[in-house]
């Protein structure tokens, strides 16, 4: 297994694979074509700050890490927007290891911090909890449909 910097040349395995792990279980995302999720990622990678890092088994993509630097007055903090491994692969370390690339490579950037949004109730939850982040007590996620 290697990792390496995202390369957007590669976008359209990389929506597959987004695609393959966010229509299953426990997720079940109803995207509405390939093209739809590829302009998603795409919107990502356009960001200001974007940085992206892949894990890969032979040459196949099989982990994502995406998201951007945020300059904030406290240090640089990366804000995670998408993290997934081939659910096929999951629970063998994967993510850890992508994981802890991207850490390095973010203190590298001088990055003091990394943000995300993640249900409680799904894996994804606890491994974040594992690699050391935590709840904030002040802050809040907050919704309203409009539909």
């Amino acid at each position: 297994m290697t990792f390496q910097e995202f390369k957007s040349q590669k976008i359209d395995e990389i929506v597959s694979l987004f695609l393959s792990v966010y229509q299953k279980e426990p997720w079940y995302d109803k995207w509405p074509s390939f093209e739809r999720a590829k302009e998603y990622l795409l919107d990502i990678v356009k960001t200001p700050g974007f940085k992206g890092y892949i894990a890969l088994y032979d040459k196949d993509i099989i982990g994502v890490c995406v998201g951007c630097i945020n300059r904030w007055w406290q240090g640089d903090e990366f804000f995670i927007k998408e993290f997934f491994i081939d659910d096929k692969l999951q629970g063998n370390g994967i993510g850890s290891k992508l994981y802890d690339y991207t850490v390095l490579n973010l203190k590298n950037n001088n990055v003091k911090n990394i943000i995300l949004l993640t249900n409680k109730n799904v894996k994804a939850y606890d491994f974040y909890k594992k690699r050391g982040l935590k709840k904030s007590q002040d802050t809040v996620f907050m919704y309203q449909n409009i539909t």
